[in-house]
């Protein structure tokens, strides 16, 4: 390695966020219609939700409490690892209402990969950007969980807006 690598070469950085979700608004919209929604063969309802959608079901922040609220696209580097914590929606009083059950399920992407690192619990995972042949600056990233309230099973899927810089 020469000194130039050295010098151009920037420490991995570890990135957090948590999505904060309305689950019992989500339920209720796609049980009612005003989300649509196929079967999986398995009992669980199965939706994608659109950018446009996002803030009505979910948001942002970059601590537990869901105070800090923060905006995509997350940016990363090559290397870095992004920390992810999936909680129920915070209406002010820090309780969440709806007692759904929830967890991530998987990540699927196109030109570069986010590699699971860890799963800490339901709620938590950590990924690594990790930049192949032929990325390009701006990619698309379906993050999917599944969550159960009174009785029914449904799978979400969206795009974060995760960019990965080289």
């Amino acid at each position: 390695m020469t000194t130039e690598q050295t010098a151009n070469e920037t420490a991995a950085e570890d990135i957090t966020f948590y999505v904060n979700m309305d689950f019992s608004k989500l339920a209720n919209d796609i049980n009612n219609g005003n989300v649509a929604h196929q079967f999986n063969g398995k009992g669980r309802k199965v939706t994608y939700l659109t950018a446009e959608q996002e803030s009505t079901y979910f948001y942002y922040s970059s601590d537990s409490a869901g105070e800090d609220k923060i905006t995509p696209p997350f940016e990363m580097s090559d290397g870095d690892t992004v920390t992810c914590w999936l909680q129920a929606w915070n209406n002010g009083d820090g309780s969440d209402s709806s007692k759904a059950k929830f967890k991530w399920k998987n990540i699927l992407q196109n030109r570069f990969d986010l590699h699971q690192v860890s799963t800490e619990s339901k709620a938590q995972v950590t990924y690594k950007a990790v930049i192949t042949e032929g990325a390009t600056e701006t990619d698309t990233v379906i993050i999917n969980i599944h969550f159960k309230l009174n009785g029914d099973k449904f799978s979400i899927a969206w795009d974060p807006q995760v960019i990965v810089k080289r």
